[in-house]
């Protein structure tokens, strides 16, 4: 009989614990069909594009599309001198029938990334090659343009002759492997560095202008506090369009500014408010203000003022109380605030095309112009990379010095 009874407990056990797996299932289940339009959503909109950009960055398929037996010898030529004759003939054939198939015009166009003028160089010799002369294919590539016997180009074919290559790499980083490179070759170093110092000045005014007004809207009462935040929000109600177009209309030659300086007295003649950089920091600290406010003012609201009446008591001056109290409490705000606004930041394009100079555009506009203007989508893709890779480490940063601080409080 115990038996039995024990038999029947064990039985009861085992279909307790499969109803519960069963339902432990059905909740992840149900868990994972709420997830997935979240998951498929990451993947097609983030991951995808971001593995598309880092191929397109590498991709160099073009000269070894159009000139394939030329590329794969130049591929084993140890780039010094001049290739051998094998080298030359196999160049002189496969630009024949590319220009009689009509891609020749692919490879002309990469390959005048590397050296100005190839790309007409290698037009021409489609145009005047024919059969293979008495001297041989160098003679005849030679004789229609005494630049195939030199050095630079031929390089030049050779690192563009791999279908997988890190050359648009080299040119967003001012690096060179032809006898061509100049130093207008560090455009793009220069444009990044130049970048990430217009980030940085409008980061450091958002926190200059926000951290004040959002400590003085965490003071108020709650009555005037939710009004005045209405003013902070304002912004987020007009495009980014919109906002740029009135600092422009208010900072023009003839704009508002100019207007009421003149009128004023404090200036005779119209100031140049406008396609420089005091116009680009203005719109942009303008539009980052509240990203900065938003994330100071909702941790401010948490910090107890008793805190601060404490300090004071135990004979700390205000500043002191502020420096060693009010401050250190914020930090969350205002490391979550410095983050958001430099990342954002950093890809600024309609604020600098619309209010700057030449001088003042930052490396989205490059990235655009490279899309754009001039298909090539390789620099583009790789402009981008950097760009993603600057973001990166400023998020690695920031995590090191959040864990840093918070190792210093414990």
């Amino acid at each position: 009989m115990n038996m039995t009874a024990k038999a029947m407990s064990n039985d009861l056990q085992k279909v307790a614990a499969l109803k519960l797996r069963q339902e432990l299932r059905g909740k992840e289940i149900r868990r994972g069909i709420l997830i997935a339009p979240l998951f498929f959503f990451l993947i097609l909109g983030f991951a995808l594009p971001i593995a598309a950009m880092l191929m397109r960055s590498v991709e160099d398929p073009e000269v070894s599309n159009s000139l394939p037996n030329a590329a794969a010898l130049l591929r084993s030529w140890d780039g010094d001198g001049l290739p051998s004759d094998e080298v030359f003939g196999a160049l002189a054939a496969d630009i024949k029938n590319a220009a009689t198939e009509r891609t020749l015009g692919q490879a002309g166009t990469r390959l005048n990334y590397a050296v100005p003028g190839f790309q007409s160089l290698v037009m021409k010799t489609g145009q005047k090659i024919s059969g293979e002369s008495s001297g041989g294919a160098k003679k005849a590539l030679i004789q229609i343009d005494q630049r195939w016997g030199e050095h630079q180009y031929w390089r030049a074919l050779k690192d563009a002759a791999s279908p997988y290559s890190l050359f648009y790499f080299r040119t967003a980083l001012g690096l060179s492997v032809t006898e061509s490179a100049t130093d207008g070759n560090a455009l793009y170093l220069d444009v990044l560095i130049r970048t990430l110092w217009m980030t940085f000045v409008v980061t450091a005014a958002c926190v200059a202008l926000g951290y004040p007004l959002a400590y003085f809207l965490s003071s108020l009462s709650a009555k005037y506090r939710n009004k005045l935040i209405l003013f902070v929000l304002l912004p987020f109600w007009t495009s980014l369009l919109v906002r740029t177009t009135a600092w422009f209309v208010l900072l023009q030659k003839h704009g508002v500014v100019n207007d009421v300086g003149i009128s004023m007295g404090i200036w005779s003649n119209p100031l140049e408010l406008i396609y420089n950089r005091f116009a680009v920091y203005v719109a942009m600290t303008h539009v980052m203000l509240p990203f900065m406010v938003l994330p100071l003012f909702s941790v401010m609201l948490k910090i107890p003022k008793t805190h601060m009446n404490a300090a004071r008591t135990l004979g700390a001056r205000p500043i002191r109380a502020f420096w060693e109290v009010y401050l250190p409490l914020s930090y969350p705000g205002l490391g979550a605030g410095v983050l958001l606004v430099f990342i954002v930041t950093l890809g600024f394009y309609i604020t600098p095309a619309l209010l700057g100079g030449p001088a003042d555009q930052m490396l989205s506009y490059y990235i655009a112009q490279n899309a754009s203007n001039f298909g090539n989508f390789g620099l583009a893709a790789a402009l981008s990379v950097l760009l993603l890779a600057v973001v990166g480490a400023v998020v690695l940063i920031s995590s090191q010095f959040k864990a840093l601080i918070n190792a210093g409080r414990a």
